[in-house]
């Protein structure tokens, strides 16, 4: 299967409608406005995969400075590649293009967390690189 995978840039307009359309759609859906100016900031690194026009997988990352160090961090938010393209590379590709570019922006550590249940994810952490932490985590939310 072709497809390319590519860094989403707020001048991305077609991409970002179809983003929202085909992965955000939901109760709370980002408007476009919304999601090209979260693009904007070099802060967050938008990934898509896409073949021909069509987005097939994304992943969404987030990096800050360290306070321990005088490298930057980052933490892998989401990453999402739609079903019936799964087990095609594509969620590979997508973690291994961040990882060049976060690597290219002073970035030493990259991390994630991921369902205990969600072995397909953890089988893809793995192969690419990352190494699972003996420690469970519990999860918090403050709405505010």
């Amino acid at each position: 299967m072709k497809f390319q995978v590519l860094r989403l840039a707020f001048t991305d307009t077609s991409s970002i409608q179809n983003l929202i359309a085909d992965f955000l759609a939901g109760e709370e859906s980002p408007t476009f406005e919304h999601l090209r100016n979260a693009i904007q900031d070099d802060r967050t690194y938008l990934y898509v995969a896409k073949t021909g026009h069509k987005i097939v997988g994304y992943c969404l990352v987030y990096k800050f400075p360290s306070i321990y160090s005088t490298h930057n961090l980052a933490y892998l938010y989401d990453i999402e590649v739609l079903q019936e393209y799964r087990r095609h590379g594509i969620g590979r590709a997508l973690i291994l293009k961040l990882k060049e570019q976060l690597a290219n922006d002073n970035v030493n550590e990259l991390w994630l967390g991921t369902s205990t249940d969600n072995k397909s994810g953890q089988a893809l952490f793995s192969k690419t690189g990352a190494e699972k932490s003996d420690e469970t985590f519990n999860d918090f939310t403050y709405e505010l």
